[in-house]
């Protein structure tokens, strides 16, 4: 990392920073040991470089290089397919566009749910609510070696079905076939699976073990955890609306009236299987969360119970009782008041609205074209 407001790309023996313009808030917590696979690839093509060359605000060089190769396979290699008695891929198959977009969507949800991590935590406060020892497992989502090893497995897994099933018909596809699937794309998938997988299924379980407590005076009545409903919340969108591209990609012919096609079986087992893992995401993340701050609440409620009982005495008979210490029972009555108006969820009832439609959107309009087939 470069002080808290960026981030550097080892090439060799060199170290590149990139400077991030993004992030408006200051940052106490910092994920120094996260490295970015999409980041690492575009330093070594060189893109960093270039992104620090070009007039102007500095662009995002994995948008410049998942662009120069989107570039290259559309407007340059397609067009030669065009020319010489082939068919442009886009007036072939409008939809495929729908995938191009996809992989732009996936760098932008990386940054935003890697720079939202980092917020979340910094909103929660992490770094004053818990050991020093324990705030290092926030330090990253996954290590280097396991995305580096999971994505070099990938690579030999597409060639091999590349070389063993497809075969490379021609020049042009070749490039698509040995390089930009595996180079470009490929990263971006690794990259978003892991991130995605990081702050819906590690980060609650991280924060239920490391034992926050909830900040009861929190103006939104969230305990402090509303910057992680918001998280949970929006990489969950951008998981739909990835759903709804890969919709496009596969039902487009049928969108758009191309006689004969039919989605295969794989393709709907695949929508659907891609669809129950965001319900099961989204599900997993908020009831996580949901059971961290009910016990929470309930304990403090307990402890105030305590305290109530040592402020009354004979607290059982409301006709004999008696208050023997008012302070200690004011102060009680005024804490429990901030306890029980904490709410149990880090969501209000128009993000549960938001969601339901994300979680209802992508199966009916699947429904809703499979029926009219």
């Amino acid at each position: 990392m470069v002080g808290t407001l960026g981030w550097t790309v080892e090439v060799g023996n060199r170290t590149k920073p990139y400077v991030r313009h993004d992030l408006t808030m200051s940052r106490n917590f910092d994920a120094k040991d996260e490295r970015n696979l999409i980041e690492y690839i575009a330093a070594l093509c060189g893109f960093s470089r270039l992104s620090t060359a070009l007039p102007g605000r500095n662009i995002y060089p994995p948008y410049l290089f998942v662009g120069a190769f989107s570039v290259l396979d559309l407007a340059v290699l397609q067009i030669y397919v065009h020319v010489t008695g082939g068919t442009h891929i886009l007036l072939e198959t409008p939809n495929t566009a729908a995938g191009y977009a996809a992989v732009f969507l996936g760098v932008y949800g990386v940054r935003y749910m890697s720079s939202g991590y980092e917020e979340a935590l910094a909103a929660l406060r992490a770094q004053d609510r818990v050991d020093t020892a324990d705030i290092n497992q926030f330090q990253r989502i996954f290590s280097w070696r396991t995305k580096v090893i999971v994505y070099l497995c990938a690579v030999v897994v597409l060639y091999a079905n590349t070389i063993l099933n497809v075969g490379v018909p021609n020049q042009v596809t070749a490039i698509n076939f040995l390089f930009t699937w595996e180079f470009v794309f490929l990263p971006v998938i690794v990259e978003f699976a892991f991130t995605y997988y990081g702050i819906h299924f590690l980060l609650p379980r991280r924060i239920k073990k490391t034992e926050f407590n909830l900040f009861f005076y929190d103006p939104r009545n969230m305990g402090g955890f509303a910057a992680v409903g918001q998280l949970l919340k929006r990489s969950y969108y951008i998981y739909t609306a990835g759903l709804i591209l890969f919709f496009l990609l596969v039902y487009g012919p049928v969108l758009l009236s191309v006689d004969g096609y039919v989605p295969g079986l794989f393709e709907l087992v695949f929508f659907s299987t891609a669809w129950f893992v965001g319900l099961l995401s989204i599900g997993y993340s908020m009831y996580t969360i949901h059971q961290l701050m009910s016990e929470r609440k309930e304990r403090r409620i307990r402890e105030l119970e305590t305290e109530l009982h040592q402020a009354i005495e004979n607290p059982y008979d409301i006709n004999n009782s008696e208050v023997v210490d008012q302070d200690k029972l004011d102060d009680a009555r005024r804490r429990l008041k901030e306890v029980r108006d904490t709410r149990v969820y880090p969501a209000t009832f128009t993000m549960w609205s938001q969601i339901a439609i994300s979680v209802l959107l992508p199966q009916l309009l699947q429904i809703t074209v499979q029926t009219a087939l």
